[in-house]
Order: structure tokens, then sequence, then C-alpha cells
């Protein structure tokens, strides 16, 4: 846009003319066509490649076990890593659970996928599409009335078949019956 002149050292402030011309009206609808290109790049850096599908509340008694299932979507053209990746340095897929009166005694991962992409000589140990992930929760012998929720984190790197999204850390929360 062009700025009208004014005197140095006017205290006046500055003031834009509104484009009359075809070149500057040009000039606004390409910038304004940028800035909205300039948002769309960034709500891709909010690509949420998995995400947790809500689930049923767990049905926990006092004193029993349970097997909770939590399944993953995992958006198409992409992969996580495995729990058990073939590589060092690939990030597992990690679920965690915090400590609460109700204890995780075992974490169940799916059988990984083994896939040969372009960029890997070798296969890589890869989940995608829907998994489940099953937990084995202990509740003690009293379970107390105040104990409303499990959370914990799962913890994954997604990739597609020409790079990597950095590591994600999803906050989990299951509601108990």
């Amino acid at each position: 846009m062009e700025r009208e002149s004014r005197p140095s050292g006017s205290d006046s402030p500055s003031r834009f003319r509104a484009p009359t011309s075809v070149p500057r009206l040009a000039f606004l609808l390409l910038a304004g066509s940028v800035s909205a290109g300039l948002l769309v790049a960034q709500s891709y850096r909010g690509l949420r490649a998995a995400s947790v599908v809500p689930g049923e509340p767990v049905a926990l008694k006092a004193g029993k076990t349970v097997k909770m299932p939590l399944t993953v979507q995992i958006r198409g053209g992409y992969h996580i890593n495995s729990n058990q990746p073939n590589e060092d340095y690939l990030i597992p897929t990690r679920l965690t659970w915090n400590a609460t009166v109700v204890v995780a005694k075992d974490i169940e991962y799916p059988e990984a996928e083994q896939v040969t992409y372009g960029f890997s000589d070798k296969p890589l140990s890869v989940y995608s599409g829907r998994i489940v992930i099953r937990t084995i929760f202990q509740a003690p012998a009293q379970l107390p009335a105040t104990v409303r929720e499990l959370t914990g984190k799962l913890r994954y790197q997604a990739c597609n078949d020409k790079a990597c999204l950095p590591p994600k850390t999803i906050d989990v929360v299951v509601p108990i019956l």
C-alpha cells in the first residue's frame, strides 16, 4: 500500500490511501491469499496423526482385575513406530498410566507390521490404521469411591513414507464405573 507523504518531524499519524487502481487491488488480493496460505500451513503443524478413540467406561470392582482396551486410530497415510522398533534411533509407542490405588499390572501391545519404506534398507516395526492396546488393571481390596477415572499418556512418533513428525504425547482419560 502507498503511504501519504507528510512533512518530516510531523507528529500527525501516518495514513494509508485506499487502493484505487487494478494493480493495487491485485496486490491486496495476492497478499490476502498468501496470508490465508500461511494460516493453512500453521494449522498443519497441529496435525494429529494418531488419536485415542473414546471407549466405554471401565467397570472396576474392588479386589478384581480388569482388562481394558484402548483403541488408537492412526490417520491414513501415516504409521507410528511400534512399542519395539527395529532401530535404536526410532521412538517407540508407549502407553503409561499415572499411579493411583488402581495398578496397571501389564500392558499388551498389538503385533506390529514389518514394512519397508524407501528411506530404510530394513523393514520397520510399525502400527497403522486402528490398533488396540490392552491394559490389565488391579483394583485394591478397598476401592475408594473417589477414584473416578484412570489417567495416562500415550507417546508416539508418526511418520509417512517421506518424513517423520516430532514425537507427540497425548493425555488418556478413562472413566471408571
